[in-house]
């Protein structure tokens, strides 16, 4: 179960990262070394509510692809968050 947990948990973040700036992937390796984990989630949340933000702006704009590149970011960011949060829930237990 931790192994399925743990391979489901990997690709959600090489997902994530290949949709996210070089910049804050950048800012991750610095918070979490070469894997990303719960000490993330701030910043996880944080480009989750960005992108959310974005995505109404950018359909006004008509800018289709930064658009569907938001929404993306936002499908990728809501399960590799649960699983962080999961994770951390599990550690405090």
């Amino acid at each position: 179960m931790t192994d399925r947990m743990s391979n489901d948990s990997n690709q959600l973040v090489e997902h994530y990262l290949g949709l996210e700036s070089m910049e804050v992937t950048e800012t991750l390796l610095d918070v979490c070394g070469a894997a990303i984990d719960e000490r993330a989630l701030p910043l996880l949340k944080q480009r989750l509510q960005e992108e959310q933000a974005q995505v109404p702006l950018l359909a006004a704009r008509g800018y289709i692809r930064l658009r569907e590149k938001s929404e993306q970011m936002v499908v990728v960011l809501l399960p590799l968050i649960a699983v962080l949060e999961a994770a951390r829930s599990k550690e405090e237990i």
